[in-house]
Formats: C-alpha cells, sequence, structure tokens
C-alpha cells in the first residue's frame, strides 16, 4: 500500500526522477512551452507552480535594489532563491524566474494556476499520449522578417 506517498512514480528511481524533474522545470521556465506525455505534464505542475510561487511570493522586495533592503529582507530573498535553485540549478534560469516570469504572472488571481496543459496527438513510435504543457503567460515568438527598403 502507499499511504501517504505523493507522485507517480514513471519507471524511474528516485534520483532519476529528481534529476528529470529538474530538467524539466528548467526547460518550461527557459522556452515558456515544451512537449512532453501527459503522465508527466501533470506531475510536472506540481513542481513548477511550487518554483513559481517562490518567486512570486517576494513581492515589492524584488524591485529593491538590495541595498535599500533591511536585513530581515535580505534573509528573505536568500531564503527564496535557494528553495527556487533545489529545482532550477541554472543562476541565469534563476535570474530569468525572479525578474521576468514571477512578476509577470504576480498579477493573476488567486494563488497556483501558472501552466497549462494542452493535451495533442499520440506519439508516433509507441502511441504514448503527448500533451503541452506552458506557461499561462506564454507567447509565440514569431522572427520578425526585416525587408529590404
Amino acid at each position: 500500500m502507499r499511504h501517504r506517498h505523493t507522485g507517480k512514480i514513471l519507471g524511474r528511481n528516485s534520483s532519476h526522477r529528481k534529476a528529470m524533474y529538474r530538467n524539466m522545470v528548467s526547460a518550461l521556465i527557459e522556452h515558456g512551452r515544451i512537449t512532453t506525455t501527459v503522465a508527466k505534464a501533470k506531475e510536472l505542475r506540481r513542481f513548477v507552480e511550487k518554483t513559481i510561487t517562490w518567486g512570486i511570493s517576494l513581492g515589492e522586495i524584488l524591485g529593491k535594489p538590495v541595498e535599500e533592503l533591511t536585513a530581515d529582507q535580505r534573509a528573505k530573498l536568500v531564503h527564496h532563491y535557494r528553495m527556487a535553485a533545489r529545482l532550477l540549478p541554472d543562476k541565469n534560469l534563476l535570474t530569468k524566474l525572479f525578474r521576468e516570469v514571477a512578476p509577470s504572472l504576480a498579477q493573476r488571481e488567486g494563488d497556483g494556476g501558472y501552466t497549462r496543459i494542452i493535451k495533442s496527438y499520440p506519439r508516433r513510435g509507441d502511441n504514448a499520449p503527448m500533451a503541452l504543457i506552458e506557461l499561462v503567460n506564454y507567447e509565440k515568438k514569431v522572427p520578425v522578417e526585416e525587408t529590404e527598403e
């Protein structure tokens, strides 16, 4: 019996699963949208929402320069960065999370709901159900074609 055990095992041992989630959270923060299986997307949502919440809960502290923060505010800032760094090992992605992603999602009403899962066609090789998981503020970047004038 699996009493009080949360999360899917997904056919992996714990270290592989942890590494996979870290990689997927990093990819989602970096690109804004990734394609994966439905089961992985539903599990990934838990980790992404928690990581984004660490960024949003700082509020106005992020907008101030570090020199103007009190000792308590600095401690809170460091704590939130370290908690988010558990799933985002890259410092550039941490900066992107706290400077771009979290403030843009902070205007949403209510807690959570920062991601959306869109089911897609089954994978060609093994017919696994696939899905897109994206941040709700994701905007597809269309390359601008330069015209000669």
